[in-house]
């Protein structure tokens, strides 16, 4: 009978040949957390790892928007900051969930 703490789904059970024991189970925790999401759209960002012990620069990419917003929403976020910063979009035409972001552009050129 396994330990109580390994009787949980979130426990992997491994079973493994042993040269004299011929078969063993081995327990191995799964790793929990959340996934990280994009800001604005909430899908899955690609390239950033939620785990412990992880660098800093393995966990964010080395972008603006780096771990925080997906390629294609930072895309967008860039096109309407440089629109608006020539003056060919006003501001107040920029979409609401993307403003925040776009101000933030403008304000560190």
């Amino acid at each position: 009978m396994p330990l109580p703490k390994n009787r949980s789904n979130s426990v992997r059970k491994i079973h493994v040949r042993a040269p004299k024991r011929g078969h063993v189970i081995h327990y191995k925790r799964r790793i929990k957390g959340n996934t990280h999401s994009d800001a604005i759209t909430g899908e899955r960002l690609q390239g950033v790892h939620s785990k412990q012990g992880k660098a800093a620069s393995v966990k964010v990419s080395n972008r603006k928007f780096g771990g925080n917003l997906s390629s294609a929403t930072s895309s967008r976020v860039i096109k309407f900051a440089t629109r608006v910063k020539e003056g060919t979009m006003k501001l107040d035409d920029v979409d609401v969930r993307l403003l925040s972001h776009v101000k933030g552009l403008l304000q560190k050129k």
